[in-house]
């Protein structure tokens, strides 16, 4: 108790004590910002050069228009993937789901009216009346069954109609999806 008494006696005669040990501790924690700071920075040139790309800003399901929903931010050569964009036209849609927070790269984007822009190449897409309905959602993975056999093994729901959804599956198994789903007897098989 002494101690501090004394020490207080010291600091009110002799105020310019008081302000030295302030700036000492300033610039000490000063001196320990810059150099953190610093270390950012060689952490961040360690990387290389860096390029502008397009991230998504929320997560996007398939159909979802990208406007308003992406940013552009440069990210470290070494981290963008070789497909990634920039931007995209406008009225463009998330062909699959998109994560936010992830790097746009073309698989993502499709252009042109929905739900055909979302069916991929060589693929036909096929309206679904169910008796029972699946729940299929627009990007959900399915398979399409008939009379206990499986018409197409895979499948992606790319739209719904009045009816159900708009299945699109590969070209060679379209005919008999189609043939199923008019006569009535077709089932779509979530997939994982």
């Amino acid at each position: 108790m002494r101690l501090i008494a004394r020490a207080r006696h010291v600091v009110a005669r002799r105020p310019w004590l008081y302000w030295l040990v302030v700036v000492a501790l300033a610039g000490g924690v000063g001196l320990i910002t810059a150099g953190a700071v610093a270390e950012i920075d060689d952490a961040r040139r360690s990387w290389g050069e860096t390029r502008p790309v397009l991230v998504a800003s929320r997560s996007l399901n398939p159909g979802e228009a990208f406007e308003g929903r992406t940013d552009v931010q440069s990210r470290p050569i070494p981290m963008v993937p070789d497909d990634a964009i920039e931007r995209t036209a406008p009225g463009a849609v998330a062909r699959q789901h998109v994560a936010a927070g992830e790097v746009l790269v073309d698989a993502d984007v499709v252009s042109g009216s929905l739900p055909a822009a979302l069916i991929p190449a060589g693929w036909r897409g096929v309206p679904v009346a169910e008796a029972v309905p699946s729940g299929a959602g627009v990007g959900d993975r399915v398979a399409v069954a008939s009379a206990g056999a499986v018409l197409a093994a895979d499948g992606v729901v790319v739209g719904h109609a009045d009816s159900g959804p708009i299945v699109a599956v590969p070209a060679g198994d379209a005919p008999s999806v189609a043939h199923a789903a008019a006569s009535g007897e077709l089932v779509v098989l979530m997939l994982p």
